[in-house]
């Protein structure tokens, strides 16, 4: 057996017994021990094989599967370029403590600096970003990696000859043992006050729903989500509600508890800022926002030392508010980029799965859409890009029966190579069409000197035909009724709908005369 084939046969083995089930492969010659020893385990069903040609999008639908298992993904590629291309995934997996495995094929290390074919330094290449890298052409033993959350990254030196010179069962007698993890003991929280409010950033921290919503009946707290289809008691509307500085200033709270990042909202942040007290609950405080302050930190949900009671005038005075906001929803069009995000929440039905893109659509949901419960949904919000979104959703989807994704028609484009990728999962893609960066026209930026030239982007494309040229199904539709419809039909498994919005600036319009006349209601 050549020393390539029983490294890769050494790793195969210890990612089954490991636990783990999904693999993402893209082609390649140098990574080809690992890729044949991956399809000879999944033609066992000991493995999940994926393979997709793009490594930057290979490592995105690796993300999105891991986001959706919670357990640890590699993701397969051949040396050089290829490495790189796993950066923009790795970023955000860091950010957001996604566990990916980066499996990257090296020449030996002998051939660095020689001028060697597709050879370069790949030792350490994702620096401080992955929480372990090994640089190694001999066998190792992964479960010292693979006992944490973040990416991880091992490279592994493979000489020739690459393709085995033997026949045997490899695979027998193999039993996973999954890792098991440690468990964080919860600390305590001495809550004193009547007046507290619960933030919740939309990845919730990695905390379950139901550990958010019990700690916040035990806090007596009024919950904001940043992701309103999880918490049906949730405040509606929380960024209108907080845009007007008086109002800030009658709810202020005596407590502001932060579970995970808020990144969405300026109001929300200022009334965060503006608090006398916040503490901040998020396990990433320890690797990765270790110069986030607060007056309290900790690691996992603490538990209370005394019951709280709490100042029901003061939560009258939240919900009172909170129905102005939604009387100052009337203003707006009958269509337009909010009404898509408010249409999507209605119509899913409960156990869907849902990603939502950042930058506009992340914030319409966030303040358009009505709370409720009964969807899993999903974001890149470690650093909010908008690459890798098509693949992401596509991971995720992987991993359930019925998924939606909304994505701006400029992240869509970012992405489009993932329909290249066949697919058996059920996905529908909702493209909210704006004709370019919407997001830019409700910030500082707008009206600039040549805006539309360096902020606008506008890209002139049909994205229906774009779509239709990779051999996908495909709809447009021009108001909410349409919208209501074509989610209530029975599509294709991979689907899009491309909904045409109005002009973007219009759109920028609609959300600031919800705002005025938010504060116009509050004066009345």
């Amino acid at each position: 057996m050549s020393v390539s084939t029983a490294l890769a046969r050494h790793t195969v083995r210890q990612l089954i017994e490991l636990g783990v089930e999904d693999v993402v492969l893209s082609p390649g010659s140098r990574n080809a021990p690992l890729s044949i020893a991956l399809y000879q385990a999944s033609e066992k069903g000991l493995i999940n094989l994926h393979v997709r040609i793009d490594e930057r999008g290979a490592a995105f639908f690796a993300l999105g599967i891991s986001k959706a298992s919670g357990k640890y993904v590699p993701v397969v590629c051949t040396s050089g370029t290829a490495v790189a291309n796993y950066y923009p995934a790795v970023l955000e997996a860091h950010h957001s403590e996604v566990n990916l495995l980066l499996l990257t094929a090296d020449r030996p290390s002998r051939l660095r600096k020689t001028g060697s074919n597709q050879t370069t330094n790949q030792s350490n290449i994702f620096g401080d970003f992955v929480r372990h890298s090994v640089d190694t052409a001999a066998p190792i033993d992964l479960s010292h990696f693979l006992n944490g959350h973040g990416p991880v990254h091992i490279n592994l030196q493979f000489d020739e000859p690459l393709l085995p010179e033997d026949s045997s069962d490899w695979l027998s007698g193999i039993h996973p043992t999954p890792i098991a993890k440690g468990e964080i003991v919860p600390g305590e929280i001495s809550v004193t006050s009547s007046k507290n409010v619960l933030f919740v950033g939309h990845d919730r921290a990695g905390f379950s729903v139901d550990e958010i919503e019990d700690f916040a009946t035990d806090l007596g707290a009024l919950l904001i989500a940043e992701d309103p289809l999880v918490f049906e008691g949730a405040i509606a509307h929380a960024p209108i509600l907080l845009s007007d500085d008086r109002v800030r200033r009658e709810l202020s709270a005596d407590l502001v508890v932060v579970i995970g990042r808020t990144t969405l909202s300026r109001s929300i942040n200022a009334y965060i800022q503006g608090s006398n007290r916040v503490t901040v609950i998020d396990p990433r405080t320890e690797s990765v926002d270790t110069a986030r302050t607060a007056d309290e930190i900790h690691r996992v949900i603490p538990s209370l030392k005394d019951p709280v009671e709490i100042d029901q005038a003061w939560h009258d005075a939240w919900h009172k508010y909170e129905e102005v906001a939604a009387a100052a929803l009337a203003v707006l069009p009958d269509w337009s980029e909010a009404e898509v995000a408010a249409v999507v929440a209605e119509e899913l039905e409960n156990d869907a799965a849902l990603f939502i893109s950042s930058s506009r659509p992340i914030r319409d949901f966030e303040s358009f859409a009505v709370p409720r419960s009964g969807i899993e949904t999903y974001a890149n919000r470690g650093l909010a890009g908008i690459d890798g979104n098509i693949s992401t959703a596509m991971g995720i989807a992987s991993k359930h029966d019925e998924t939606y994704a909304v994505i701006g028609d400029l992240a869509f484009l970012h992405d489009i190579s993932a329909l290249a990728n066949q697919t058996d999962d059920t996905l529908t893609i909702i493209v909210v069409d704006n004709d370019g960066g919407g997001i830019f026209s409700t910030l500082p930026q707008r009206g600039v000197d040549g805006f539309e030239t360096i902020f606008g982007t506008p890209h002139g494309r049909d994205i229906a035909a774009i779509v239709k040229g990779f051999g996908v199904s495909v709809e447009e539709v021009r108001s909410g009724k349409e919208l209501h419809i074509a989610l209530q039909r029975i599509h294709p498994k991979l689907h899009v709908i491309v909904a045409k919005m109005p002009d973007r600036e219009a759109n920028a319009d609609s959300i600031y005369e919800v705002v005025k006349k938010f504060k116009e209601l509050v004066l009345l």
